[in-house]
């Protein structure tokens, strides 16, 4: 069932307001805030400039915002509304309609031309991939994918097993872009569960969490993305997930599950010993990283 949107209102960041902000805030961390984590917010990546962008989420029912995905350049900004799926133009303030009405997650690619979310296709009872241009036109769906990113040619990377239905999360997987499944492993790892794929700006390393079997959280691990070769591990927990990268490609940011139930943000130096992350959010969720938005047209 549909769910209504409100108006949307997210406020840039404006590098106008000084030099020093202009050195130390290059880019910004987007992520889910508020008691229910039903709002998105804002930080910029050294801790400071915490702002509150929307107002109207709520925790279910009606709908909370989910899901945030920056393009790299900082200019587009998917997300979810309920279980709508939209794209925002961060310099005008122009949004899509709903891209799709059935949405689980949703992730842009580093160019921006490209947006997905993960569908559940009830018939087959199995999740599923669906990538759209940022217009909402070309869909097209694969099924039997618990995660997933794009490279930085928009293919889709997914979490797939091969040869058992429906149990996607022992491998990271380029798929074919003609839709006849796994082109080739990017990652496998029999003894563990892989999620949540992000390539690095410069494609040379892919960051996935690396969880025990039937768990969704673990560590942050880094392999190389032409050999599939484990090239380090960053942190040594088994709560954390969902890494992003930066812009520049020197640090990552991840979600880490707190004793409490409840979530924080945490970056890391990608060449950093495991054990050396820092919070940078006390409690927030669904984190994204791109470059500080452009000012938005003038109104009219």
């Amino acid at each position: 069932m549909a769910v209504g949107v409100a108006l949307v209102v997210l406020v840039p960041v404006s590098l106008a307001g000084s030099a020093a902000a202009a050195r130390t805030a290059p880019s910004v961390l987007v992520y889910t805030c508020g008691r229910a984590f039903e709002n998105l917010c804002q930080v910029n990546p050294d801790g400071s400039g915490h702002k509150q962008l929307t107002s109207n989420g709520r925790p279910p029912p009606p709908a909370r915002y989910a899901a945030p995905s920056l393009s790299r350049n900082g200019r587009k900004l998917a997300y979810l509304f309920g279980s709508q799926l939209f794209v925002l133009n961060r310099a005008s303030g122009r949004k899509t309609r709903p891209i799709s009405n059935e949405a689980e997650l949703a992730r842009i690619s580093p160019d921006g031309r490209k947006v997905g979310d993960l569908e559940n296709f009830i018939s087959v009872n199995s999740l599923g991939v669906c990538v759209f241009n940022v217009n909402g036109t070309g869909r097209d769906c694969v099924r039997s994918t618990g995660s997933f990113g794009f490279t930085n040619d928009n293919r889709v990377l997914a979490s797939v097993s091969a040869g058992v239905e429906y149990n996607y999360n022992k491998g990271i997987c380029l798929l074919a872009t003609d839709g006849t499944g796994c082109e080739r492993y990017v990652v496998a790892d029999a003894a563990h569960d892989v999620w949540d794929p992000a390539i690095s700006p410069n494609g040379k390393l892919l960051a996935v969490t690396r969880a025990a079997p039937s768990q969704v959280t673990g560590a942050i691990m880094l392999y190389d993305y032409a050999t599939g070769m484990l090239v380090r591990q960053l942190t040594n927990g088994t709560s954390d997930s969902a890494p992003v990268w930066s812009p520049g490609g020197s640090r990552l940011a991840f979600v880490r599950d707190t004793p409490t139930g409840s979530s924080s943000i945490y970056t890391v130096s990608v060449s950093g010993r495991a054990g050396s992350a820092r919070q940078l959010v006390a409690k927030g969720c669904d984190v994204t990283w791109g470059a500080a938005a452009p000012q938005p047209h003038p109104a009219g």
